[in-house]
């Protein structure tokens, strides 16, 4: 009868010594994690809309709003025209407005694309976060 009890003591104790690492573990785990899911955005971070667009035989001048409603930094890093046939034309920001965005800031640029006689369907723009360099693209429909 001792025996008995005495070996599944050994028993428990082992199952213990099992489970309290890794339940640490696990915890650990979920620690680490926890703050990549606080990063993840319903809203995007940043917005555009059109202004106004004005075309000429060879290029368009297009003037944009950017607001961003999230609560970080953003550096607005290149501004791309997707041209109706799909190809990338280069823009050119002419309002020399500042490209750091701080939270709840709204800034109008104006953006200038030599388009060879193609309509601008749309602008990319890529943004950086300025403190952690994470890097995203938006969108905006000029069609």
């Amino acid at each position: 009868m001792l025996r008995r009890g005495v070996s599944e003591l050994v028993i428990i104790l082992a199952l213990i010594a099992i489970i309290i690492p890794t339940i640490m573990a696990v915890q650990g785990w979920l620690s680490r994690n926890v703050g990549g899911l606080e990063r993840v955005n319903t809203i995007p971070p940043i917005t555009g809309y059109v202004i106004s667009r004005t075309s000429s035989e060879n290029s368009e001048v297009i003037t944009i709003g950017v607001k961003n409603q999230g609560r970080e930094r953003y550096n607005l890093t290149e501004f791309r025209a997707v041209l109706t046939d799909g190809a990338i034309a280069t823009v050119n920001e002419r309002s020399g407005t500042t490209r750091i965005l701080g939270p709840g800031e709204e800034r109008i640029y104006v953006l200038s694309v030599s388009s060879a006689k193609l309509k601008v369907k749309s602008i990319v723009i890529t943004a950086e976060e300025v403190s952690s360099k994470r890097i995203f693209e938006i969108s905006i429909n000029i069609e």
